[in-house]
């Protein structure tokens, strides 16, 4: 009976310890499942150096492949986890032969701020399967540009397991942003008015179209 009762009271010890304990590891798991669920990666925007093809015999070589900038469907993401985008005609670069070099600057595409719209972190798969997803193929491709070389981002953790999922068939590609789509993003928060001549462009940053020359008048 001894033997009985001292179980008993073991028994009894562990279910109050037990009790004791259970809002402590409820409210541990509480915290798991919210940081899961507000939970960023950091991503690492990589380097977009030239491609170089090996030679075969005494062939040199073929030229690089075109540099692509933009796409139809553009993203930006900055230091503030703000996920932007906007929609442009395809500029795929220049064929070769035109003296356009790998490292030529990206296209000027006219962009202006509006032409930018901001999209929730929270609305960023909704908007991808609503716009993009059902494009068909052509147009099935994405830009994805960041302000800086490294960001810690819920938008973009959301964006890129959509577009890494293969049966999407999305291509994109992931790069810093370009000078024009800095200037323009900045005009766009800063609710300023945008004047493209007024701006002080790098030239080693942006390549604007040749201007037209006008016809010689003949002599009479």
């Amino acid at each position: 009976m001894a033997i009985l009762w001292k179980l008993s009271e073991i028994a009894s010890n562990l279910i109050m310890t037990f009790k004791k304990l259970l809002p402590l590891f409820s409210t541990f798991l509480l915290s798991c499942n919210r940081q899961a669920s507000n939970s960023t990666e950091t991503f690492v925007v990589p380097v977009d150096s030239m491609p170089v093809d090996k030679t075969i015999g005494n062939q040199p070589p073929p030229p690089p492949p075109i540099r692509t900038y933009y796409f139809p469907s553009n993203f930006i993401i900055d230091t503030g986890e703000h996920v932007f985008y906007y929609q442009k005609p395809v500029i795929y670069g220049f064929f070769c032969g035109t003296g356009i070099e790998w490292n030529t600057p990206p296209p000027f595409i006219n962009l202006k701020p509006s032409d930018i719209i901001e999209i929730p972190s929270d609305n960023v798969e909704q908007f991808i399967v609503s716009n993009i997803k059902y494009f068909d193929n052509s147009n099935k491709k994405v830009a994805v540009a960041c302000t800086v070389d490294t960001i810690t981002s819920a938008g973009l953790a959301k964006m890129f397991m959509i577009f890494k999922d293969k049966s999407n068939h999305i291509n994109w590609r992931f790069r810093k942003t370009t000078q024009e789509e800095n200037v323009v993003l900045k005009y766009k928060k800063e609710k300023k008015e945008y004047n493209l001549e007024a701006i002080k462009w790098d030239s080693t940053k942006i390549l604007f179209p040749p201007k037209p020359v006008p016809p010689k008048l003949k002599n009479k």
